[in-house]
């Protein structure tokens, strides 16, 4: 790691091009910082605090958080694929914006508004989270499983490739659009004629 990695605080700083594939990151403290075309694939962070940091055209694959807290974090046309989030710290508050989230699991977490926009989140865990008045618009939620979930006023529209079974999950006052909106329609075991 170069000189500016010894030190435990960051503030206000951009990172550009590090390559911290594989590292154990512990202590740190990251407030307002950028992040920009990085590569933290496979990094172990402990004992961490990402707060209102932008991940930008960045590759957090496999990243492995333990007692680490990401609040007010953005990630834009980054990869963040692999990732248990559910090992993060609560409150978790990460928008996602054209980014790839792919076998990433949330399980149980606290996302309410969380924001999902113009993603690649196939085969994403949200088992049992609360997701109300999330934005998953433009979103692939191929293979994405959703039970036990609370997708009150969540906004599905232009989402596609999603199955959520309305007998499962909170869906009041949820938007979706035609015609993904018809795939709801295959858990309530009713036969659709053309």
């Amino acid at each position: 790691m170069a000189a500016y990695d010894q030190d435990l605080t960051h503030e206000h700083k951009k990172f550009e091009n590090i390559i911290w594939e594989g590292k154990t990151i512990a202590g740190r403290e990251f407030f307002d910082c950028h992040f920009y075309k990085c590569s933290l694939k496979e990094c172990i962070f402990i004992d961490c605090v990402f707060d209102k940091c932008t991940f930008e055209e960045c590759d957090l694959s496999l990243i492995q958080l333990k007692q680490t807290a990401f609040s007010r974090v953005v990630l834009q046309y980054s990869k963040a694929i692999g990732i248990s989030w559910h090992n993060a710290n609560n409150p978790l508050t990460v928008a996602f914006h054209d980014s790839r989230l792919s076998y990433s699991s949330f399980s149980g977490k606290n996302l309410k508004k969380g924001i999902f926009i113009n993603c690649q989140a196939d085969e994403v865990d949200f088992t049992a989270c609360n997701l109300s008045l999330s934005n998953f618009e433009g979103t692939d939620l191929a293979g994405a499983r959703f039970s036990d979930t609370d997708l009150t006023q969540a906004n599905f529209v232009g989402a596609h490739r999603y199955a959520i079974n309305v007998n499962e999950n909170k869906m009041k006052k949820a938007k979706f659009s035609l015609p993904e909106a018809l795939s709801l329609l295959y858990g309530l075991d009713v036969e659709i004629v053309e």
